[in-house]
């Protein structure tokens, strides 16, 4: 991911909000058939040594058949984004040196992909990737809420995965490198957007 000094993300911390805050990620594998992307939902995992991104697929996915143990991927992971009219710009007005651009964050994620066969990890896991997703529900969704034996049979079709993280990078494309008065005046357009995804930006850019 090309990223210039002024929009690269550091911190680990808000390197994890970002996977956190969106799981869905494109995850990139290079399998038998060739390059394959999917959108699959990750668990950030991260014991002090390690981050690890977890998952599951069907059994009969192309994936889990595609690609082998050890298999380098890349997982990507996107904030919501929205054009930016240069008409919302204060400054540069007269000039007519302005462009239109598109604000984002996001992070990638490379490593190497293995593949897991234990029932009992699975289900730690799809209750782990639940529980995040609905604590802050006011009457949060648990598996223990589904039928046992509805969940053992979704779970024989399923497969985990673990990818051992081995390089992180991030990018916050949000403006910086506009004035203080411009970045104003894009928040309170975004924020009368019609699209849902425009206003959520909105909120990621710093005056």
């Amino acid at each position: 991911m090309h990223t210039q000094p002024l929009f690269e993300l550091e911190d680990p911390k808000e390197i994890e909000r970002l996977v956190r805050a969106y799981p869905l990620a494109t995850l990139i594998a290079s399998t038998s058939g060739g390059l394959e992307a999917n959108l699959l939902p990750l668990e950030w995992s991260d014991d002090g040594e390690r981050v690890r991104l977890r998952g599951h697929v069907a059994r009969a996915h192309s994936m889990s058949q595609g690609c082998a143990d050890g298999c380098r991927v890349l997982a990507v992971f996107q904030s919501p984004n929205a054009y930016i009219s240069p008409r919302w710009y204060v400054n540069g007005q007269r000039s007519g040196r302005l462009a239109p651009s598109w604000n984002y964050a996001a992070v990638e994620a490379r490593g190497c992909i293995r593949f897991i066969e234990d029932s009992q990890w699975l289900l730690r896991h799809l209750r782990a990737l639940t529980a995040f997703q609905e604590a802050q529900r006011e009457a949060p969704w648990s598996l223990e809420d589904a039928s046992p034996s509805f969940v053992e049979e979704a779970a024989r079709r399923l497969v985990g995965f673990e990818i051992d993280v081995e390089q992180l990078a991030g990018k916050r494309f949000l403006s910086q490198q506009r004035t203080q008065a411009d970045r104003h005046s894009l928040i309170r357009h975004l924020s009368l957007e019609r699209a849902g995804s425009a206003r959520e930006l909105a909120s990621l850019i710093v005056p």
